[in-house]
């Protein structure tokens, strides 16, 4: 099985597929109705530094704004390459 991959820039949240951006947001107690569904990049947004560090500690991956655009637009589109 593989394990979900998620990512933050420490401003927004963004995973491989949408269940596990959404089951992710859930586990860190981020609210569904918070979701931005862009229509290329869907994503949580990270409004506070607290909300942030929440997402790190739960196991997301602190990487660049560029590589968190990278994963939105490709789940979007079905075909993310890891």
């Amino acid at each position: 099985s593989r394990l979900p991959m998620i990512k933050t820039d420490g401003v927004h949240l963004v995973a491989d597929t949408l269940d596990e951006l959404h089951a992710f947001a859930r586990r860190i107690h981020l609210r569904r109705e918070w979701f931005q569904d862009h229509p290329k990049h869907p994503h949580y947004d990270l409004t506070t530094l607290r909300a942030a560090r929440r997402a790190v500690l739960a196991g997301a991956i602190y990487t660049t704004s560029r590589e968190c655009s990278r994963v939105s637009a490709a789940t979007r589109q079905g075909k993310l390459e890891l």
